[in-house]
């Protein structure tokens, strides 16, 4: 059982953070590295980062592979996080995963896919090196950058006109997270009211929803030129990751619930320049992590990522030179191998720096 014995200890001897440091203190980025992707220059932050022991990645990775069903329509959330976190791509259930998950969109995108799934096709073709905009399954090519920004609209429509969102904001959150990772151009509208959302004081938003519109902000803070969008962003993004802040001080560590922490941890990885100079107590916040034991999918999904220092904004920076065939193998083991190399880890930098709002 994943318990205390894999908590706050083990991360002090692997990172070699104090209890006052905040994780990127640790190792910090390398500058200017940068990596082909898609035809596209993507600047990385730097490599992997040792944040959990491998074993505890490694059942976690197993648990999430043990998961899949065979019967069941594939979970595009399990193979970005096996992307993001080192699994194995050429495994027979990661292929398995990218093709269903390839015919699942050439079915039902267009038809009855809510505009937050077809988001989770979209970031879980870009981790898997495949382009979004040509999806190719079934004989057909479908693309679904362009299904996306169709339903981002809708949503925005109703927004607009009834201060709700046809779904749900944390939907508009990965909307807008995965138009800006594929560079779509449509992600700088829902940002704004995303932004305006978080900063109502009317507005009463999970943990959540606010951690998956924190990934989204910032990823269009990074181009945004507009200086007063540039300060809108900012200022929505200091006012969530302060909170978790706040939040995680006075819960010994926990922000929201349990299940909450995934995206939470994944939240305050990407926004540290925002909430900076304060510092982050990250050795509190993985040890809960790593008192918990996680068994469901989705849970798991979510904290995979952060246990091995990245977020969804990596997503645009995952090696696809070194990526082979992605062709489907149907033939799977019954207890498939794991992998464990690890893949560079990335995340856009800003091409300026805003001042930051006070309050």
């Amino acid at each position: 059982m994943l318990g205390v014995a894999l908590g706050i200890g083990v991360l002090l001897a692997l990172v070699g953070c104090t209890a006052t440091e905040g994780c990127g203190e640790c190792q910090p980025p390398t500058e200017n590295q940068e990596r082909t992707r898609m035809g596209h220059r993507i600047p990385l932050t730097s490599p992997l980062l040792p944040v959990a022991p491998q074993d505890m990645v490694s059942q976690l990775l197993q648990r999430l592979e043990g998961s899949v069903n065979l019967e069941e329509a594939a979970n595009p959330s399990v193979l970005l996080a096996m992307n993001l976190a080192g699994g194995d791509s050429e495994g027979p259930i990661h292929k398995w995963l990218l093709q269903e998950i390839k015919e699942e969109a050439v079915r039902r995108a267009q038809k009855d896919m809510t505009s937050g799934q077809v988001a989770l096709h979209v970031l879980a073709l870009l981790s898997s090196c495949q382009d979004p905009q040509r999806v190719h399954a079934l004989e057909q090519t479908l693309d679904l950058i362009r299904v996306l920004q169709q339903k981002t609209d809708e949503e925005m429509a109703k927004l607009e006109a009834e201060g709700i969102p046809k779904t749900t904001l944390y939907s508009v959150g990965l909307d807008t997270l995965a138009l800006c990772l594929a560079e779509a151009g449509g992600a700088q509208g829902p940002s704004v009211a995303l932004a305006k959302q978080v900063l109502s004081p009317e507005s009463h938003i999970s943990v959540d929803t606010q951690a998956m519109v924190a990934l989204a902000l910032a990823c269009v803070y990074n181009y945004v030129e507009l200086q007063d969008v540039q300060d809108l962003l900012w200022e929505a993004l200091w006012t969530v990751s302060n909170s978790f802040l706040d939040e995680q001080e006075k819960g010994n560590g926990m922000i929201g619930n349990i299940y909450s922490m995934g995206l939470a941890l994944q939240a305050l990885e990407a926004t540290r320049k925002f909430y900076a100079p304060r510092k982050w107590d990250c050795a509190q916040a993985f040890s809960v992590v790593y008192a918990h034991d996680y068994q469901q999918p989705m849970a798991i999904a979510q904290v995979l990522p952060a246990l091995v220092g990245r977020s969804y904004l990596d997503v645009a920076g995952l090696d696809c030179a070194a990526t082979k065939n992605m062709s489907p193998g149907r033939q799977l083991p019954l207890s498939p191998m794991l992998g464990t190399h690890g893949i560079p880890r990335g995340t856009p930098i800003p091409p300026g720096v805003a001042q930051t709002p006070q309050g």
